[in-house]
Formats: structure tokens, sequence, C-alpha cells
């Protein structure tokens, strides 16, 4: 979605102070930040509950036609709103060499440490 808008996978994020950062969204940061969304639901609502959440949250967010998976509407929100935090955090970070696969962002499965959440 985010290379058919600007022909790129690669973010580019302005800096609290000053500079830039840019993260490219590959499939390994996007699967981080969706595992990362899973634990926080998990850790919210308990395991069977969370689960429940997840599964009806995910379900929602695809579709599928004859041209294949899509997004939903509501899959795009959570897609974008995974992206936000993902900003927010690279915000928060000192400035030091640009950061741009998904397994530099923190963790080593592609996740990137939040010590806020």
């Amino acid at each position: 979605r985010h290379q058919r808008k600007t022909g790129s996978n690669c973010l580019v994020i302005k800096l609290n102070k000053g500079g830039i950062n840019t993260v490219e969204l590959t499939e390994i940061l996007l699967d981080g930040l969706l595992r990362k969304f899973e634990r926080l639901a998990i850790s919210e609502y308990g395991n069977v509950e969370g689960v429940k959440a997840i599964k009806g949250i995910y379900s929602s967010a695809v579709n599928v036609n004859g041209s294949g998976e899509f997004l939903t509407d509501s899959g795009k929100e959570l897609i974008d709103e995974l992206i936000s935090e993902l900003v927010e955090f690279v915000k928060k970070q000192k400035v030091e060499a640009p950061k741009t696969e998904g397994h530099e962002m923190g963790g080593s499965d592609g996740t990137y440490s939040d010590t806020n959440s």
C-alpha cells in the first residue's frame, strides 16, 4: 500500500531534534509490528479473550476476491496505526546511523523495543 502511494517501501521520518531517519517497511519489520500488537492484546485481555480479539481483528482486516487478498478499511487502519507507532518510536531514539532494516530496529526477530509499552 505504501509502495503504491510513494513508489518506495521506505519511510522518511523527520526527527524531533532535526535530521531524518529512513526505515524500510520490510516483511520482517511488519511481521514484528503485528507480533507486538498480538502480545499487547494478549497481555491486556488475557490469552483466551486476547486470541479471540486478534482473530476478529485479523478476519475483518483482510478480504479475498478473484484478484487475491486485500486489506479492508479496518486493515488499512490497523497497518496505519502500527506504522504511526513505529514512527513515534523512531523519533524518540537517539540520533545514530540510519536504520533501514527491520532487524536493526531492536529485537532479533524484527520487532522494535518500546520500553514505554
